[in-house]
């Protein structure tokens, strides 16, 4: 999922801030996310999760969790 997220970050930049998070280095965002899986995408927008995808996923499910949620 990792190159897939970096693919995001680099052609959704001007839609999307994308923030890499080191689970082992930061386990109170881990915790405070809820996060059960690694790898895992939080979809979050004015503090709110949105969405999320934990354990391996690929380019459509991706794709599927953010498109709704991009401005036009």
């Amino acid at each position: 999922m990792e190159s897939l997220v970096a693919w995001v970050k680099v052609t959704q930049k001007k839609r999307l801030r994308v923030i890499d998070v080191d689970a082992d280095e930061n386990p109170i965002v881990v915790r405070s996310l809820d996060v059960s899986r690694i790898p895992a995408l939080v979809l979050i927008k004015d503090r709110r999760v949105l969405g999320r995808l934990e354990g391996r996923a690929t380019g459509q499910q991706i794709d599927d969790l953010i498109r709704p949620h991009l401005a036009a």
